[in-house]
Formats: C-alpha cells, structure tokens, sequence
C-alpha cells in the first residue's frame, strides 16, 4: 500500500464515540491548535519570586494610574492586594480600631496560640488583625506580637485566638496598656457553602507600604489622577472606598462612614455670633458633624445644625464669636449608600458606581432590607452621591426575573446582568430616566460571578449544563466537549468557575473544579477564531490577560492555615484549620520538614509521606504553620516551555491523541510498520528535543487497544533546515487505530503537521 497521510480536523471532539469521531482528536492536556494543528502550550513563571499573599485569590485588575505606576488590584478570600513591581501591598479594609484593656495578651508555653481578649468583638477565623503599642518593643513571654496575625479561633465573644510565628517561652498575661487592635473585615469561606458562597460571610490590612513612583509617594486617588478611583464591596457587605489623600496611604473606609474625604464646596460665609448660613451647590450629603474649616475662620470645631433643602445649610460653634471668613471648606460623607452589596462596578458610561443586589433607598431609614434583585447607581462620577433627587442621577430599578443576581459584565454598549433565570441588558438612556432595563433571554443559567468574558463585543459563559453566547441576541455556544466537561464537573463548586482570555492566541478558558475536587484542577479552551475546543488539567485561581502587562496573568493559590492539633514525627494523615482549597496532591511544609500528601479529604492530608524530599521528620504542636511547597503567587503564563513555579524548572506532560480511523473501512487488518514524522520543535530551548509517538492497535470499536509501539523523535539539527527523525518502525497490527503525541521533557515545544504512515495488508481474521 502507499504511504497514507493522516488529514485531521482540529479541536477535540469528546461528543461521541472515538471511532464515530474517525478524523479528528478525541484526547489532550496542555495543548492548542493553531492555523489549525495541534501544537503544547506555553510554559509558565513565578511573577515574583519570594514574595507571597494569604487566601484564595478570585479576581485581579489592571490599571496604569496618571503617574504612570502599573497596578494590579487582586482580591482573595481573606485579603485585599495591589500589586507594583512585584510588591504585594497589603490594603485590606478595616472593621474596627481600637485600644484594648490592660494586658490583653495570654500565653501557654510551648504553644504558638495567644488568647485575646476584645470585648464585643466581630470576627471569623481566618480574618486578620494587626497589633501595634504593645509594650516591652512587642514582646509578651518570647513572642512579638506587634504585627499582623491571623485568627484562628473564636471561643466567645470577648475572646479570639491567633496563630504566633514563634512558640511561647511561658504561661502568663502581658501587653501592657496602649495595645491598639486593628481587626480587619472578616474572611470568607475557601470554597463554596450550600446557600451562600464562598463570598459569604464578607472577605477580609496592613500598611500600603513605601513604594514610590518617580520620587512621588503612590497613592491610590487624588485631584490629578481622577478616575482612578478604587472601588471594593465584599459580597453581601458595605462598598469601600479609598480615598483621597495626598501624602500618605489611606485604609479603606465604607462611603457611607468616609469622613473628610473630599472636600465638597468653597464659600464666602459671614453671619450673627456663633452662626453662619452657607449656600452650596449640592448639599444632600452633609451630614450633621461635617467637620468644617477655612481661613480666617474663628478657631475651634463648627459642625452643622440644620438643613432644610435647597442649598442653604446652617451650622454653629459653642464660641459666641462672630464668624467672618473668606472661605470655608466643608468635608462630607457619603449617605445612604448601599450597605449591603452582591457586586458592585464602575460603569464605561459616565462613571457610575453601580450595586447590583442592595437594600433600597429610604430616606427616613438608612438601614433598609436588602434586596437580591435591586440595581441601585449613584450620581454620575460621583461615588458618594447615592440619592435620587432631580439634581443628579442616582437611581435604583429592582428586575423582575428571578431570585437573585449573580453576576454583571460591563460591555461596550450595555451592561449585563444575569439573574439566577435571565439575562438582563441595562443601558445608559440619560436623564430622566438614566438607565433602561431590558429581558434579553429566560430560562438560562450561569455558573458563577466570574464566568462571563467579553471579546471583540461577543459575551461568552459557562452556564451549569452548557455555554452561551451574547453578540446581540443570546445563542447557546455549540460545544465538541459539553459532555465531556459537564459529566466531569462539581456542580457544588461552580462558583468558584473563573473565565479568561489568551488573546495571544484567540482563546476564552475556563477554570473549572473536576468531579471530585474541592478546586479548579481543570479547564476548557474556546477558539474563537477556529470556532474549536480543547481542554487540560491545572490548578489556577484566577485569570487576567491584560494589554499592560507583558504575559497573561493567572492565581495559583490556597488559604493560610495551620496545624488544628499536634501530630507525631510518624503521622501519615495530617489534620488542618482550613484544607478545603488544597489541590488532590502535593507537598507542604512544616518547619524545616517537607511533607507529601497523596490525598485531601475534608481538612485532612491523607497518606503522607514524612520528612520527604531528604528533610526529617518531626512532632509539630497545634497552629503550627503549614505551606504549600508552592506558594501562593501571580503566574505569567505563556512563558518559555517549562512550569518554573519554584526555584528549579520541572517539565510540562503535554499530549495529543487521535480518535480511532481505519485501515480499509476495517475490513482487513493492517500491520503498521514505519511513521514518518511531520513536526517542528521551534521555540524549543532544549538543543535536542524529542516527543514521543505512540500508535495504539485495536481488532474492534469495542475491543481494548493492543500493544502499542512507541519510537521517540529527535531533532538532530535547527539550520539550515530543521532536521529530526526522518521515519520511525513500528510493529502494530489491527482493523483501526489512534496515534499519540507527547513529551515531557525541560525545554520542550512542538507543533503535529501532517503524519504519514506505512501499512500492509495483513488478512480477514
């Protein structure tokens, strides 16, 4: 017989059988097509070596401020980050401040647990607090405790504990009396939680840091960096703000509570002892207890007393002195904004704070119920400015199909929002009515917050049993792999679904958690441009291609935890505070020792391996920390050949499998006895790569495949011509077969042409 040239169609194609798909993939992992052949995918890089962050990232954004500082702002389930040059700046928001009672602190020796007593505090394990005035240089019994710690219990409400770095030395109190507790807004779940999320309760500081840009302290707003206003809302808490301020880094603050923010107007105020009327073009948010000043102003505090509309507002001083200025500034507070949100975004259409989810606007109530299905926006380019009056054009429109929102994709002409039933569009109409709500589609489903991506205008996402499109009217998105993800996913963990772009390569991912995993281990691939899928195993959090940064951007990550009690130098089964967000496998660290684990159930690593990778086991007492050998960080993708997540690159297993085709419409049985190779090793760093081709035999459709002959090809030369293994010999024998392309060596990339293979006919039986 004549050589036979192996034409398939590109993409993988897990709709039928493997026989049924005859010219075609069935099988893959860390591949790609491009121009229509098979090819690996890039390799990936820790973005910042020795540098790390605490939780569960799930979403990250990009933005170059006025001063030219390249930012990215990423939120994990017990943090808030912005990320500049590698630094993690720690800005989570606080919950409270304040100076706790004599000798706060209690210590047991030899344990790493302190006891401290807040009375009437509000946490959750896994939040965050900072101490700070602890007395003796911050030290109480052999441990520093100025600093910040994460909690790790809370037996009462006046009590919480938290995990030390370091053992006590000895039983007893101390701290002194100036120790000022910073308790940062609690942690959030690692995973998802029947009826409510990994979101709920609200995520949880530290100081920004001292990074500089150009000599110039960074800041996150100010007068000449407008609209680079950082908005943040945990799901189902208040929306944070951080405000202006010109030479230091401010903690986040609620709008609602956000004092001396902005300064609101300027005026030219005389009046009567003690009194001064002041005219002011919006006074709506002026709270009583605004803080005013101005020059030539009397000293001492003036507060408002009165407002009674319009623009006129009347406030006093306890001095019976006549006020008489030439201006006076009045600082103001954000009033009735939501204070509770589900989602909450900027919109591309004149800067509206957008709250998809919040409770209502009342007036005479502040604290209204909250409401899953209300949309409510504030004035335009003003975040403060939540009440609707015929000045502005703050609003609210509740939507009428469904329980709840679940998640808002801002577009080029709309905003999208999904309901747990419906598509809604919302569109900027202006004045009086500002945004119009419309049903784009019932009776459709959405798998998370972060499952929607927009590209080149058409909206694409994971729905619980299938995908869809938006490019003006709603299409299920036809999918070659829909059985095989949605048969192969855990449904009580679509939340945690996470979408992205490689525009690089004109793809959408998807991160998913497999059947039996508590995390993203696996994804799917959209070609949008080809219009084919593909899909592969990995662990990755987060995804973020931005034009500002050089590579695509992904999370790898799990919470901060510890030991929940101690365990022996011989303990296979390691028991943990929080192991929920552990990949299946891995290795983690205690101390010096390295530890293996083989499984995760529950909180528990299962069958592990001790004092592995030639470190010795030892006993680790409770609320010792634990680490993964990986830790959390930023990954740049698409980077060389080889995953370079830790100091010494490991190689990527990358493969491609044909579905089953005949020899003869399997009338006869064929004997394979020689490939020739079609491939191209460019990019490859290796001087001499190699892949791996495996031809896989089988008598039947329903028969196992037979053995198998698997030949390696080299290339031996790049210049002038790329030359490698010219023909390979097998010795296969059956009606159909598949072949298989993989490698899994450092510095390895590779692109599949078109095979040709050799067979003989070899009889009826």
């Amino acid at each position: 017989m004549p050589l036979s040239k192996l034409e398939l169609r590109p993409g993988v194609n897990r709709e039928s059988t493997s026989y049924a798909n005859e010219g075609g993939f069935y099988a893959g992992d860390k591949i790609r097509f491009r121009s229509g052949f098979a090819e690996k995918i890039g390799g990936w890089i820790n973005y910042s070596p020795g540098n790390t962050f605490a939780g569960v990232a799930r979403t990250m954004w990009n933005w170059v401020t006025n001063i030219g500082s390249n930012l990215l702002g990423f939120g994990t389930n017990q943090k808030y980050y912005i990320e500049n040059g590698g630094v993690y700046h720690d800005i989570t928001p606080l919950a409270s401040s304040l100076t706790l009672t004599q000798n706060p602190f209690a210590t047991t020796n030899g344990s790493y647990q302190v006891t401290v007593t807040q009375t009437a505090n509000v946490t959750t394990i896994g939040t965050y607090v900072t101490f700070s005035g602890v007395s003796n240089s911050g030290v109480v019994n052999g441990i520093n405790l100025n600093g910040n710690f994460q909690i790790v219990a809370v037996p009462s409400s006046d009590t919480y504990v938290i995990a030390a770095p370091s053992l006590a030395t000895s039983t007893g109190s101390g701290g002194g009396s100036l120790v000022v507790s910073q308790l940062e807004i609690p942690a959030g779940n690692s995973v998802a939680s029947a009826g409510v999320g990994w979101g709920v309760p609200p995520w949880g500081s530290g100081g920004w840091g001292s990074a500089t840009a150009v000599g110039i302290p960074l800041r996150l707003w100010s007068e000449d960096n407008n609209n680079d206003n950082l908005l943040f809302a945990q799901r189902n808490g208040d929306i944070y703000w951080w405000g202006l301020d010109i030479t230091t880094y401010p903690r986040a603050v609620t709008l609602e509570t956000a004092a001396n923010a902005e300064i609101k107007a300027s005026t030219t105020a005389t009046g009567a002892s003690g009194t001064v009327t002041l005219v002011v073009a919006d006074p709506t948010n002026i709270d009583v207890g605004s803080v005013l000043s101005g020059s030539g102003i009397v000293s001492g505090t003036y507060v408002t007393t009165a407002w009674t509309g319009g623009s006129s507002v009347t406030i006093s001083t306890a001095t019976t002195a006549a006020l008489s200025t030439t201006s006076i500034n009045i600082s103001y507070a954000g009033r009735f904004v939501p204070n509770e949100t589900l989602i909450v975004l900027t919109s591309s259409v004149g800067n509206f704070s957008i709250a998809a989810g919040a409770n209502s606007y009342d007036p005479t109530n502040f604290g209204t119920d909250f409401d899953p299905l209300l949309v409510r926006w504030s004035d335009a380019d003003n975040v403060y400015q939540w009440v609707p009056a015929v000045t502005n054009q703050a609003g609210e429109q509740r939507l009428s199909n469904g329980s709840f929102i679940q998640a808002v994709a801002d577009t080029r002409q709309e905003i999208l929002i999904w309901t747990d039933s419906a598509l809604f569009s919302m569109q900027y109409l202006g004045p009086p009515y500002v945004w119009g709500f419309n049903v784009l589609m019932s009776n459709i489903s959405i798998a998370s917050q972060n499952s929607p991506i927009t590209v080149n205008n058409v909206t694409y996402w994971m729905g619980v049993d299938k995908f869809y499109m938006y490019s003006g009217r709603v299409e299920t998105l036809p999918c070659s792999l829909r059985q095989f993800v949605f048969m192969n996913i855990n449904k009580s963990q679509l939340a945690q679904v996470v979408s992205g772009t490689n525009e690089g390569y004109n793809e959408v991912w998807w991160f998913y958690p497999s059947k039996n995993s508590q995390v993203n281990d696996s994804y799917v691939i959209y070609n949008h441009l080809e219009r084919i899928w593909y899909y592969g195993t990995i662990n990755r959090t987060a995804w973020l291609d931005s034009p500002l940064r050089e590579y695509p951007m992904a999370m790898y990550s799990v919470e901060n935890t510890f030991l929940s009690q101690a365990i022996t130098s011989s303990t296979t089964d390691i028991p943990l505070l929080n192991g929920l967000s552990y990949p299946a496998t891995g290795v983690v660290q205690i101390g010096s020792e390295k530890i293996a684990y083989a499984s995760v159930s529950g909180n528990t690593l299962l069958n592990c391996t001790r004092g592995y990778d030639s470190t010795t086991a030892v006993s680790h007492v409770a609320y010792a920390a634990v680490s993964l050998q990986v830790p959390n960080q930023i990954v740049s993708h698409e980077y060389e050949n080889d995953d370079q997540l830790l100091t010494v690159a490991a190689p990527i297993y990358s493969y491609i499998e044909t579905s089953d085709f005949d020899i003869q419409d399997g009338e006869h049985l064929g004997y394979v006895w020689r490939m020739l190779p079609d491939l191209t090793f460019d990019n490859s760093t290796s001087e001499s790569p190699t892949v791996t081709l495996t031809v896989k035999p089988r008598l039947n459709s329903g028969s196992n495949y037979t053995a198998a002959d698997s030949p390696t090809v080299t290339r031996t030369a790049q210049y002038p011509v790329e030359q490698y293994t010219g023909q390979v010999y097998t010795r296969v024998r059956g009606r159909q077969m598949a072949f298989k392309v993989e490698s899994n060596n450092i510095g390895v990339a590779w692109q599949m042409g078109a095979m040709r293979i050799d067979v003989k006919p070899d009889g009826r039986r």
